[in-house]
C-alpha cells in the first residue's frame, strides 16, 4: 500500500521551473498578451477526436472584438480568427522543401466564411487569398525538430508529437470553417461577411529555414516566421491548409501586420457596399 505520508517538497523556485519547461507558464503568458491586446481569448477549446473519440484541445483561439462594421451597422464584417497551437521548443524548428507552385496545388489553402448579399459586387479572392499567397514569402512543405540521445548525439527527427498538434490544429480549424460555412448556408445572407480563419504554431524559441541553391548545398536562414503547407485528411477528405510558424519574439509585429490586412480587407468590403448604392 503506498504511504501518502510522505511528501515531496519544493521551493517555489522548483515550482516555477518545472511550470515554466513544461509549457503552461508559456500559454498564460500568450493569453494574458492577447487579452491585453484587445483580443477575445479562448483558452483550452476542447472537441472531439474523430478517431479516438476522446476529448482534445486547442491551446488558444482568439480573434479581435469586432461587431458588424465597428458599431456603424452597415452590416458588413470583417475579422480573422486565430487557432493556437503553442510550443515551448528547446531546440529549433527547421522548414524544407519549398512548395513548388502547380496547377495540381490546392485552391483553398486559406480557409474563408464569406456571405455576399444579392446586388454587391466584390472580388474575395483579391482581399485576403491573393495577399496571402504573396509568392515573394516561402511555402515550405516539410520541417523537422531534435532530439537528445542518451550518448548526448542530437539527431533530426519528425516528432509524433508535433505531428499531431499540427493535425488537430488543421482539422479543428478546418470543422470550424465548415460547419460556420454550412450554418451561414441555411440563412437568408443579408449580412456582409468575410472572415478568415488562420491556425498558427507559435514557437518559444527559434524557427529556421532551409533551401538549396543552384550547387545543392543547404543554406540555414533563421526567421521570426514562416509558412507550412499541410496535407491531412477531414472527414476522409484530403485537404490541406496552410500554418503560420511564428516565433514568440514576433508575435507582436505579426499580429499588427495581419491587424493592417484585415483593415484592407473591411475598406475593401464598405467600398464595395457604396457601390452597391450608387
Amino acid at each position: 500500500m503506498r504511504n501518502f505520508s510522505k511528501t515531496t517538497k519544493m521551493t517555489e523556485d522548483q515550482i516555477l521551473k518545472a511550470i515554466s519547461k513544461s509549457g503552461y507558464l508559456f500559454e498564460s503568458e500568450i493569453s494574458k498578451f492577447l487579452a491585453d491586446s484587445g483580443f477575445f481569448v479562448e483558452s483550452n477549446v476542447i472537441f472531439q477526436d474523430p478517431v479516438t473519440n476522446k476529448n482534445r484541445e486547442i491551446d488558444i483561439v482568439a480573434e479581435t472584438y469586432n461587431d458588424f462594421s465597428s458599431g456603424d451597422f452597415d452590416r458588413v464584417s470583417c475579422k480573422i480568427r486565430y487557432y493556437f497551437e503553442l510550443k515551448n521548443n528547446d531546440f529549433p524548428l527547421v522548414l524544407l522543401t519549398k512548395l513548388q507552385f502547380n496547377p495540381n496545388t490546392p485552391e483553398d489553402i486559406f480557409k474563408e466564411i464569406l456571405t455576399v448579399p444579392t446586388g454587391i459586387k466584390y472580388d474575395s479572392y483579391s482581399a485576403f487569398t491573393e495577399q496571402l499567397y504573396d509568392q515573394s514569402q516561402n511555402f515550405y512543405t516539410q520541417y523537422c525538430s531534435f532530439s537528445k540521445k542518451k550518448d548526448n548525439e542530437i539527431m533530426a527527427s519528425h516528432p509524433d508529437e508535433l505531428y499531431s498538434s499540427l493535425s488537430k490544429l488543421c482539422w479543428f480549424c478546418e470543422k470550424s470553417t465548415t460547419e460556420t460555412n454550412e450554418l451561414f448556408e441555411e440563412m437568408s445572407n443579408e449580412y456582409f461577411r468575410h472572415w478568415l480563419y488562420l491556425p498558427v504554431l507559435l514557437l518559444s524559441t527559434d524557427l529556421y529555414e532551409l533551401t538549396v541553391g543552384e550547387d545543392n548545398n543547404p543554406k540555414l536562414e533563421k526567421v521570426k516566421y514562416s509558412r507550412l503547407l499541410l496535407n491531412f485528411h477531414y472527414n476522409d477528405r484530403p485537404t490541406s491548409t496552410v500554418i503560420y510558424v511564428v516565433t514568440k519574439d514576433y508575435l507582436k509585429d505579426w499580429l499588427l501586420e495581419m491587424e493592417k490586412l484585415e483593415g484592407s480587407v473591411r475598406t475593401k468590403m464598405k467600398e464595395s457596399k457604396v457601390k452597391q448604392t450608387v
